[in-house]
Order: structure tokens, then sequence, then C-alpha cells
């Protein structure tokens, strides 16, 4: 029950509902088990839209971050203007890995929000360490990148209100 009622908690502040599906849903996501933590960005308006949880992804804050990438958001440190806030340490980074620090294109919309080191959508410094060393490291000598995030930043709520123009409970 705890944990439906912290869904509930953060449906109300995203302004965004999750729930079961109904018969006369169109457009849906089918969570399932299978290989890693996946999900692609987005609703797929042409056919059921997947995220994928492996045994090791049943964290909240796992589940929360691929469910934001349902919803149509990125990972923080791939954003357009990423090399203004962190530099990505490549000799650190597991070989066949290096695409998780892809930077995206200037079409994704940051949403004029600053750049968060506290996102859930943030990987941990040494995210696809190949030596335990930093693959993320801030420019910034005050800012700290956080392991595992605790959860929804105060910036990721105000990025999917933004995205969904609603506040709160009241939603659109």
């Amino acid at each position: 029950m705890r944990r439906l009622e912290q869904l509930v908690a953060i449906s109300n502040k995203l302004c965004i509902q999750f729930r079961p599906k109904i018969s006369t849903d169109k457009h849906f996501t089918t969570i399932k088990t299978g290989g890693g933590c996946a999900s692609t960005v987005g609703q797929n308006w042409y056919s059921t839209k997947e995220l994928t949880l492996a045994n090791g992804c049943i964290h909240e804050q796992t589940i929360l971050h691929e469910l934001l990438h349902t919803l149509g958001f990125w990972h923080e440190q791939s954003r357009p203007d990423r090399d203004n806030y962190v530099t990505i340490q490549y000799a650190n980074v597991q070989p066949g890995t290096e695409h998780n620090f892809n930077k995206y294109t200037t079409s994704v919309d940051t949403l004029g929000t600053p750049y968060d080191y506290n996102s859930l959508m943030h990987y941990g410094s040494t995210a696809f360490s190949s030596n335990g060393q930093a693959t993320i490291v801030p420019k910034n000598s005050a800012a700290q990148i956080r392991p595992v995030p605790a959860g929804l930043s105060p910036i990721d709520i105000l990025e999917v209100q933004l995205y969904y123009q609603c506040t709160g409970s009241s939603g659109k």
C-alpha cells in the first residue's frame, strides 16, 4: 500500500495520472519484466509502449527514472548545454557504453530550466565507470552529483509541469 500512496503523491505533484489500463485506452505503457531498465523517450502513438524492468531495477528511483523517460524526458547530463556544467571523462568509461554519454542536439527542449545536478534523470558521477573513477565531473567545484538521487528534484517536478502545462494536482 505504501508504494501506491507514493505513486499517488507523485502523480499529484506532477499533475500526471498513473493508473491501470482500462479497455477504452488507446495509448498506454506496459511495464514488463525483461533485460535491463529501459524505456524509450515519449509516447508511442502507433503501438503499445513498453517499459522494461529487470529484477535489479525494482527500486523507486529507477522506476521513476524510467517513467520520466516515458513522459518524454531525456538524461540531464546529455542536455545540449551540458558542456557548460559537466565534463565527461571518457577515459574512465567502460568500453561499449560511451553512447550513454551522447550529448543531445539543440532539438531537445530544456524548457528554460537550469542544469540540475540533483535530477532523477542525472546519472551518478561514476556511472558506467571502468575503474571506479568519475565519468561525470561538475565544472562548478561546489556542485555535487549524488550517486543515487533521493527522488524527484524540484526542477524535475517543474519540468513535468511546464511540459504538460499544468501545476500540482489541478492538472489539465
